[in-house]
């Protein structure tokens, strides 16, 4: 397997039970195994399980993850605004030293409002943590233009737009505190972010690992992918080696207080 030349922080991973096929789920131990075998620095990682089996279950996961791989897996607090008990996952995620919020209104079904969504940034600004949210087709009530009245209200919180859509990049190009993710995104969509924004405003992305050896035969066979690979994709898209240096870790451990 090609290793990575390059020091890699990828901010959008997961553990856990994954939406889709029952029995699909990854473990930490499944991520340790691509960052040994790849050679990648460090993970930010929510559990899907806080939206296929309940939230206070994805959290518990999380945690238990942290406890043991801290050092190499971030926690990222997956939190459903229509679990009227989420607030009372809000000290677990402080106590152990979770990384930001993740935020997912297709999967959890909500439209992306004002009102819905802002106890969550003010939980946010309150614990110094970026929010990654998966934002949906341009247009749609879970895309990336929706959460405009948000960034305006709360400038002070870092806000990640998966998958680099046109809405995207066009609230990154008026707001300092809104960044995109590369996630499942082909290079040549990187490639145009890049010369939209400037690398500054874009994190290194993966999501789940389906596609990724992890040492087992998947439970539902996807397209190999690899991290060296996805490096060499947005190389050949004319990326600079300075600008790929910003992409895959220097943005997220500026924006996330990595060390």
């Amino acid at each position: 397997m090609t290793r990575l030349d390059i020091p890699l922080i990828d901010c959008h991973t997961h553990i856990g039970h994954l939406p889709g096929v029952v029995g699909e789920a990854f473990t930490p131990e499944d991520l340790c195994y691509i960052l040994d075998q790849q050679g990648a620095s460090f993970m930010l990682v929510s559990s899907a399980s806080a939206t296929t089996i309940g939230q206070a279950y994805g959290t518990a996961e999380a945690v238990e993850m942290v406890k043991k791989y801290g050092d190499r897996l971030g926690g990222m607090w997956w939190i459903n605004p229509h679990d009227p008990a989420w607030q009372q996952d809000e000290q677990t995620a402080v106590e152990y030293g979770f990384r930001g919020i993740k935020i997912h209104p297709v999967l959890d079904h909500y439209a992306v409002e004002q009102a819905a969504l802002e106890p969550i940034f003010a939980c946010a600004r309150q614990h110094g943590w970026p929010i990654l949210t998966h934002t949906d087709n341009d247009g749609t009530s879970m895309s990336a233009a929706r959460y405009e009245p948000l960034i305006r209200a709360f400038p002070d919180v870092p806000l990640i737009l998966a998958h680099l859509r046109t809405e995207a990049i066009t609230l990154a190009r008026r707001y300092d505190n809104v960044f995109l993710d590369t996630t499942y995104m082909e290079p040549y969509i990187v490639e145009v972010g890049v010369a939209a924004l400037g690398a500054d405003k874009i994190l290194f992305g993966s999501d789940a690992a389906e596609g990724f050896d992890v040492g087992r035969a998947p439970t539902r066979p996807r397209p190999p992918r690899s991290y060296a690979g996805l490096v060499d994709g947005l190389r050949q898209r004319g990326i600079s080696d300075a600008d790929l240096e910003k992409i895959c870790y220097q943005n997220a451990r500026t924006l996330f207080g990595l060390p």
